[in-house]
């Protein structure tokens, strides 16, 4: 009977110092889950508050023609809770990237800072701008990132059909 008692002690001390071990190991990893999913919480918090929209009147968009390169002027607004980065977004006039455009304004002016309800006036021009006419439509499309808070940007995009007006 001491000999049953003395093995089962033995497998039970056996048992703990495997359960222990391991429940350092499930530790460790549930750790670096939560941490994990701390930045994707993160993350989809900044793109939650990223938005951007095309504004203006879209059957109305100045389009210049010109000797060199015709421009188009489009207007895009930061429609969401955070200040955008002026210099992270990149606009496409029927899948032609044209990066930040030939210049852009800020309405109102307040220096670099895209803050909620701020309008950027971007001019745009491209050689495949030739084929062109008036009343022409035409799909736009912006992607824009919000500036780094917390280590995180958000990013948004906006597409939308818009019709050309020679001015």
């Amino acid at each position: 009977m001491a000999d049953g008692g003395a093995s089962t002690m033995i497998i039970l001390v056996a048992s703990l110092i495997v359960s222990g071990a391991a429940s350092v190991v499930l530790i460790d990893s549930w750790g670096s889950l939560a941490e994990a999913s701390g930045h994707v919480t993160s993350k989809r918090s900044a793109d939650a508050e990223t938005d951007v929209s095309i504004g203006g009147d879209r059957s109305n968009v100045l389009f210049t023609e010109n000797a060199g390169d015709d421009e188009i002027t489009l207007y895009f607004v930061n429609s969401g809770s955070t200040n955008l980065d002026m210099s992270d977004y990149a606009v496409f006039v029927d899948g032609t990237a044209l990066g930040t455009g030939d210049s852009s304004t800020l309405y109102p002016s307040s220096g670099t800072i895209w803050g909620p309800g701020s309008v950027l006036e971007v001019v745009v021009s491209d050689s495949s701008f030739e084929d062109y006419v008036d009343d022409q439509i035409v799909t736009v499309m912006i992607v824009v990132n919000s500036e780094v808070s917390s280590g995180f940007s958000g990013t948004s995009t906006a597409n939308e059909e818009v019709r050309l007006n020679v001015g």
